[in-house]
């Protein structure tokens, strides 16, 4: 008899017909009552539910007949999956298929045959319910529905009992991993042994010897190495063993002495990353470099632990009275991936450490330097004024001793060394305050002070100078008494810096104009003045300490850094400072300060954060993220802000740690961070006096309304979410910084 044609998803089929889970199990009630219905409606003496495996043809149901199954050549069903369609043979012996059949030339003598495909799972025919009969017999069009209909029921019967063995086999994993997971959230919850370490490891391999019901266990963590990675033990579990081994022991949990034989029974696992499944050790495994020394092995299973594709440790167990297979190793995968939290967690643990050690470190060198540098600039500052003392005394008494009067020619010389013992005692003034101001140690007494106050003040103090150098001085002033939030003396220094140079640079019955703005929540001050103008190209260095732009050619004096210091004022003052000016045209400068806060009724939440702490850097964001692809990304996009610096921590208690050294303007926070959270990094800063002022965004990839809610409802004074929008961001960030920032094109 010819063979059905071979089908091109047979590979598929046959997955369906084991995935129902049913071959070979035993008698189902339901099944056979429904092929005695189909025997009764029908009328005949054999209904039979098939499946078809790769060689045999199986009854889950055989009404009518004893046999259990057949070779698959010779399967009426296999003809009727292969057609994929109903198979209806009325005489089998007029059909050139089946007439030379045994089952047709020989008992039991099958003359009728109807089949239908049964699909339970995907639509793949893994089967039929089939009718036979000893004799001819015609088959109507109602009789291929009716047996359609009870083929549906079949199919449903199979994907019932289908669910009903995956509940009962769920139901009896979950009962073990219940057993697993309690174990190892015991483990990780007992905060004690899990800040020391070795208690934990000692707790987990004890806990995977019961569990596993073996004799010996081990849990180690793989260190790479130039050629081939090494195994440290941290744990491990037997019966005694002699001295020598228990010696050996001491030195590998000490970490003294590390595994490195990568044909070991382990160093197959922590050198190559497999999985060893052995439950015949002792016939074909060599035992070389096993930690417990010269003791007989039963089985044994050693599993490495990945994370993210790299191999990071192992652990193994030998003696087991349980049967070592891939089912009690996806059983154990839970424990597994405690695991690799556990190695990870201990590597962070100590990588901060190290990281702390070395900021401390970093801080006293910080320290050291900054205390030599103080006692250096005060031993600079007394040698050089001493003698500076008495140039410029002993210049101004010969200059104005009216017993001795000096002619015109001495008058000149000496003026001469008076002016220049001025003009040294100013670089001197302007190199101390530079450094002080560049190592954060000079004070500042931030406070309301009137604007038009500090204006008259400073003009006044140098309208002589302007009126002797034929220069006009006019300024403009608001309508009503602005007050700013500055350090009186210093903004002075401010004025009088700019003033002198707009006074020194400007040229003959020249002028110079003062105007005063309020500008939302900042006041901006301009002097112009009608120089002889800067080349534009050269206006980035005029902030440089000690570069006049070759002015030190003319017979202009100064000192090169009185602009680099009112800078370094404005931004300790959180303010910004500039320049325009054209060749020809003049110069203005202008620089801007904090209006203060008017007293209020009623102060929204966060008012009270309006402006940075006085030792914060203007400029600065502090982006606290674990992700090192994020960290890159907020790199970039910081990157083409003009004048920004980005520093980056990796979690918020290495940030925190840097802000004890620079504080900045802004600090972007990620919420879920390694150790201490984005909430709790928060709630330090706003209760620490010294950073409450600081403004923090949140930037995280929690973003239902609820979350953003959340986190503003927190203290934080932005709320961004991931993926991240650029713009979004920089206009976020601008009114936090006090100043737009421009973006490079």
């Amino acid at each position: 008899m010819p063979a059905p044609p071979t089908l091109d998803n047979e590979p598929q089929r046959l997955d369906a017909v084991h995935a129902l889970r049913v071959l070979d199990t035993p008698s189902d009630r339901a099944f056979e009552r429904l092929t005695q219905l189909t025997r009764d409606l029908f009328d005949v003496p054999v209904a039979l539910v098939s499946l078809i495996d790769q060689e045999r043809q199986w009854f889950k149901s055989h009404q009518g007949i004893e046999m259990s199954e057949t070779d698959r050549s010779i399967s009426f069903c296999d003809h009727a999956i292969a057609q994929d369609g109903p198979l209806i043979i009325e005489d089998t012996l007029e059909d050139e298929r089946f007439a030379g059949n045994p089952l047709v030339t020989s008992p039991p003598h099958f003359r009728f045959y109807a089949g239908f495909p049964i699909r339970p799972l995907n639509g793949m025919a893994v089967g039929t319910l089939c009718i036979i009969d000893y004799q001819p017999r015609p088959f109507s069009e109602r009789d291929l529905k009716l047996l359609g209909r009870l083929a549906g029921q079949v199919e449903e019967l199979f994907r019932h009992h289908k669910l009903q063995v995956e509940l009962t086999q769920t139901a009896n994993r979950m009962h073990k991993e219940q057993q697993l997971l309690k174990v190892l959230h015991h483990g990780i919850t007992d905060y004690q042994a899990l800040m020391s370490g070795e208690q934990l490891w000692t707790f987990l391999t004890e806990a995977l010897s019961e569990l596993t019901d073996s004799e010996y266990t081990l849990i180690g963590e793989v260190l790479p190495g130039d050629i081939s990675n090494a195994l440290k033990l941290n744990a491990i579990k037997g019966p005694l063993w002699s001295s020598e081994s228990r010696h050996h022991i001491e030195q590998l949990l000490s970490g003294d002495m590390v595994l490195k034989n990568p044909n070991s029974l382990l160093g197959r696992v922590f050198a190559r990353g497999e999985v060893v499944i052995d439950n015949d050790v002792n016939e074909h495994t060599q035992r070389s470099e096993f930690p417990l020394g010269q003791v007989q092995f039963g089985n044994y299973l050693g599993v490495p632990i990945f994370n993210s594709g790299q191999l990071i440790g192992m652990f193994a167990i030998a003696n087991s009275r349980q049967q070592l297979d891939q089912h009690l190793l996806d059983w154990l995968q839970p424990f597994t991936d405690t695991c690799v939290l556990l190695i990870n967690l201990y590597r962070q643990m100590a990588e901060r450490e190290q990281v702390m050690q070395d900021l401390a470190n970093t801080r006293d060198q910080a320290e050291r330097a900054n205390q030599a540098k103080s006692e250096f600039l005060s031993s600079m500052s007394h040698e050089l004024r001493t003698p500076l003392n008495a140039i410029i005394g002993f210049a101004q008494v010969l200059g104005h001793n009216p017993r001795a009067p000096l002619n015109d020619k001495q008058k000149r010389q000496v003026n001469q060394i008076e002016k220049s013992g001025h003009h040294l005692l100013s670089l001197i003034n302007d190199v101390l305050d530079l450094a002080k101001v560049e190592a954060g140690q000079l004070s500042l007494s931030i406070e309301a002070i009137s604007l038009n106050s500090i204006l008259e003040d400073a003009c006044s103090t140098l309208e002589a100078n302007a009126e002797a150098a034929g220069i006009t001085l006019t300024c403009s002033l608001p309508d009503t008494d602005l007050k700013i939030s500055a350090d009186y003396t210093r903004t002075k220094q401010i004025l009088l810096n700019l003033l002198s140079n707009a006074i020194k640079y400007n040229v003959a019955n020249g002028r110079i104009d003062i105007l005063a703005q309020h500008q939302k929540d900042v006041a901006k001050l301009s002097i112009s003045d009608t120089g002889p103008g800067i080349q534009t190209d050269r206006l980035n260095e005029l902030f440089e300490p000690f570069n006049r732009l070759d002015a030190e050619e003319s017979h202009v004096e100064g000192t090169g850094i009185g602009l680099s210091i009112t800078r370094k004022l404005v931004e300790r003052m959180h303010g910004e400072i500039g320049v325009d000016s054209q060749p020809g045209h003049g110069t203005t400068f202008w620089f801007t300060l904090p209006v203060s806060a008017s007293p209020a009724t009623e102060r929204p939440e966060g008012a009270d954060r309006q402006h940075l702490p006085e030792t914060a850097n203007q400029q600065t964001l502090l982006y606290i993220e674990d992700n090192p692809a994020n960290q890159h990304l907020m790199e970039d996009i910081v990157d083409a802000m003009e004048g920004v610096t980005l520093r980056t921590a990796s979690s918020a208690e290495i940030g925190l740690e840097m802000m004890r050294y620079d504080i900045p303007a802004v600090v972007i926070m990620d919420l879920h961070l390694p150790g201490m959270s984005g909430y709790d990094a928060l709630t330090k800063l706003r209760t620490t006096p010294l950073y409450r002022d600081v403004r923090v965004i949140a930037l995280s990839a929690n973003a239902l309304p609820s979350d953003i809610k959340k986190g503003l409802r927190a203290g934080f004074d932005a709320y961004l979410t991931k993926p991240i929008d650029i713009k979004q961001f920089t206009d976020t960030l601008n009114p936090l910084l006090g100043a737009p920032i421009r973006q490079e094109p």
